[in-house]
Protein backbone atom coordinates (compact mmCIF):
# COMPACT_ATOMS: atom_id res chain seq x y z
CA UNK A 1 0.00 0.00 0.00
CA UNK A 2 2.91 2.34 0.66
CA UNK A 3 3.84 2.30 -3.06
CA UNK A 4 0.24 2.92 -4.11
CA UNK A 5 -0.09 5.85 -1.70
CA UNK A 6 3.19 7.30 -3.01
CA UNK A 7 1.85 7.00 -6.56
CA UNK A 8 -1.40 8.70 -5.54
CA UNK A 9 0.54 11.56 -3.94
CA UNK A 10 2.74 11.93 -7.05
CA UNK A 11 -0.42 12.37 -9.11
CA UNK A 12 -1.67 15.12 -6.82
CA UNK A 13 -4.21 13.18 -4.75
CA UNK A 14 -5.02 15.26 -1.65
CA UNK A 15 -4.33 12.54 0.89
CA UNK A 16 -4.39 13.00 4.63
CA UNK A 17 -1.78 12.12 7.20
CA UNK A 18 -1.25 8.56 8.48
CA UNK A 19 -3.67 7.31 11.14
CA UNK A 20 -2.68 5.50 14.29
CA UNK A 21 -3.78 1.89 14.75
CA UNK A 22 -6.05 2.80 17.71
CA UNK A 23 -8.00 5.22 15.47
CA UNK A 24 -8.58 2.49 12.89
CA UNK A 25 -9.65 0.01 15.59
CA UNK A 26 -12.02 2.64 17.02
CA UNK A 27 -13.58 3.14 13.57
CA UNK A 28 -14.06 -0.62 13.18
CA UNK A 29 -15.69 -0.79 16.61
CA UNK A 30 -17.95 2.16 15.78
CA UNK A 31 -18.99 0.59 12.46
CA UNK A 32 -19.16 -2.91 14.03
CA UNK A 33 -17.26 -4.45 11.14
CA UNK A 34 -13.61 -5.20 10.36
CA UNK A 35 -12.34 -3.05 7.51
CA UNK A 36 -10.83 -4.74 4.45
CA UNK A 37 -7.07 -5.27 4.93
CA UNK A 38 -6.09 -3.07 1.97
CA UNK A 39 -8.33 -0.22 3.16
CA UNK A 40 -6.95 -0.54 6.72
CA UNK A 41 -3.44 -0.27 5.27
CA UNK A 42 -4.52 2.80 3.28
CA UNK A 43 -5.88 4.51 6.40
CA UNK A 44 -2.71 3.71 8.34
CA UNK A 45 -0.62 5.12 5.49
CA UNK A 46 -2.76 8.06 4.31
CA UNK A 47 -5.53 8.57 6.87
CA UNK A 48 -8.27 8.78 4.29
CA UNK A 49 -8.28 11.79 2.03
CA UNK A 50 -9.52 15.30 1.73
CA UNK A 51 -12.07 15.93 -0.95
CA UNK A 52 -11.06 17.55 -4.21
CA UNK A 53 -14.07 19.73 -3.72
CA UNK A 54 -17.49 19.39 -2.22
CA UNK A 55 -18.56 17.04 -4.99
CA UNK A 56 -15.83 14.38 -4.84
CA UNK A 57 -13.45 12.59 -2.51
CA UNK A 58 -12.46 9.78 -0.21
CA UNK A 59 -13.71 10.46 3.29
CA UNK A 60 -11.33 11.24 6.14
CA UNK A 61 -11.20 8.67 8.91
CA UNK A 62 -12.97 11.02 11.32
CA UNK A 63 -15.90 11.45 8.88
CA UNK A 64 -16.57 7.82 7.97
CA UNK A 65 -18.64 6.65 10.95
CA UNK A 66 -20.72 9.82 11.08
CA UNK A 67 -21.52 9.79 7.36
CA UNK A 68 -22.45 6.11 7.49
CA UNK A 69 -24.80 6.75 10.41
CA UNK A 70 -26.35 9.93 9.04
CA UNK A 71 -26.73 9.43 5.29
CA UNK A 72 -30.12 7.76 4.72
CA UNK A 73 -28.79 5.62 1.87
CA UNK A 74 -26.76 3.54 4.34
CA UNK A 75 -29.82 3.02 6.54
CA UNK A 76 -31.75 1.75 3.51
CA UNK A 77 -29.00 -0.56 2.26
CA UNK A 78 -27.81 -2.73 5.12
CA UNK A 79 -24.43 -4.34 4.62
CA UNK A 80 -22.87 -1.35 2.85
CA UNK A 81 -20.20 0.83 4.48
CA UNK A 82 -19.46 4.06 2.62
CA UNK A 83 -15.96 5.48 2.23
CA UNK A 84 -16.25 8.18 -0.45
CA UNK A 85 -18.41 10.01 -2.93
CA UNK A 86 -18.45 11.49 -6.40
CA UNK A 87 -21.27 13.92 -7.07
CA UNK A 88 -24.51 12.29 -6.03
CA UNK A 89 -22.97 8.81 -5.98
CA UNK A 90 -21.29 7.11 -3.05
CA UNK A 91 -18.63 4.41 -2.97
CA UNK A 92 -19.05 1.68 -0.40
CA UNK A 93 -17.82 -1.69 0.75
CA UNK A 94 -20.44 -4.40 0.19
CA UNK A 95 -20.35 -6.86 3.09
CA UNK A 96 -23.45 -8.82 2.02
CA UNK A 97 -21.36 -11.74 0.73
CA UNK A 98 -18.83 -11.99 3.53
CA UNK A 99 -15.98 -10.36 5.42
CA UNK A 100 -13.92 -9.41 2.33
CA UNK A 101 -16.19 -6.87 0.66
CA UNK A 102 -16.17 -5.67 -2.91
CA UNK A 103 -16.36 -1.97 -3.81
CA UNK A 104 -19.73 -0.80 -5.07
CA UNK A 105 -21.28 2.47 -6.20
CA UNK A 106 -24.83 3.70 -5.75
CA UNK A 107 -26.71 6.96 -5.90
CA UNK A 108 -27.53 8.93 -2.78
CA UNK A 109 -31.20 8.71 -3.74
CA UNK A 110 -31.11 5.01 -4.69
CA UNK A 111 -33.93 2.90 -3.34
CA UNK A 112 -33.43 -0.46 -5.06
CA UNK A 113 -30.62 -3.01 -4.85
CA UNK A 114 -30.53 -3.01 -8.66
CA UNK A 115 -29.00 0.48 -8.37
CA UNK A 116 -25.92 -0.96 -6.59
CA UNK A 117 -23.14 -1.68 -9.09
CA UNK A 118 -19.86 -3.43 -8.40
CA UNK A 119 -16.83 -1.27 -9.23
CA UNK A 120 -13.98 -3.58 -8.14
CA UNK A 121 -13.25 -6.71 -6.12
CA UNK A 122 -11.00 -4.83 -3.67
CA UNK A 123 -10.22 -1.30 -2.55
CA UNK A 124 -6.72 -1.50 -4.02
CA UNK A 125 -8.10 -2.66 -7.38
CA UNK A 126 -10.59 0.22 -7.30
CA UNK A 127 -7.88 2.81 -6.53
CA UNK A 128 -5.58 1.46 -9.25
CA UNK A 129 -8.46 1.66 -11.73
CA UNK A 130 -9.07 5.27 -10.71
CA UNK A 131 -5.49 6.50 -11.23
Amino acid sequence: MRILVAEMRSRGAPLGTPCAEPAVRALEADLRVPLPPDYRAFLLEAGGASSRGIWRGLWKIDEIASLNKNLPVFQWFGGLIGFGNEGFSVYAFDYRRGPLPSVVMLGLSSSDWDDVTQEARTFEEWVRGSL
